[in-house]
């Protein structure tokens, strides 16, 4: 009997010897924060040297979200990758500014809402 009680005991420390480097990973992801950003829509294609020429923000972004481009809310100098809520990101494209809440992790926001006035427009 002594010897498989001993047999358990070591699979089980071989197990948590196992698992705690996993343990550890999942404790130090960042947990999300609920922000409020105000900026101007694109998408992370029209963020890259020379691909809207001839058009309007408003006709390149439809074009590469259609191919599988994000939205991005542009603040300041910092970029801001959005998933959710594809629908009033599509119509909050033409507006100059913005207010997109909803958590933030690193530089994802997922959505929760869009407030934009529609009658201010930008066109780049």
């Amino acid at each position: 009997m002594n010897v498989n009680l001993m047999s358990r005991i070591a699979v089980l420390a071989s197990v948590m010897a196992f698992g705690a480097p996993f343990a550890g990973r999942a404790a130090t992801q960042p947990s999300p924060e609920r922000v409020s950003l105000t900026g101007w829509l694109t998408c992370t294609t029209c963020l890259l040297p020379n691909t809207c020429k001839a058009q309007t923000r408003l006709s390149c972004v439809q074009q590469w979200i259609g191919q599988g481009a994000s939205y991005v809310l542009v603040v300041g100098d910092k970029h801001y990758v959005l998933s959710g809520f594809e629908k009033e990101l599509a119509k909050a494209v033409v507006a100059n500014s913005v207010t997109v809440m909803g958590d933030l992790t690193g530089n994802q926001l997922t959505v929760a809402s869009v407030d934009w006035n529609s009658n201010k427009h930008r066109e780049r």
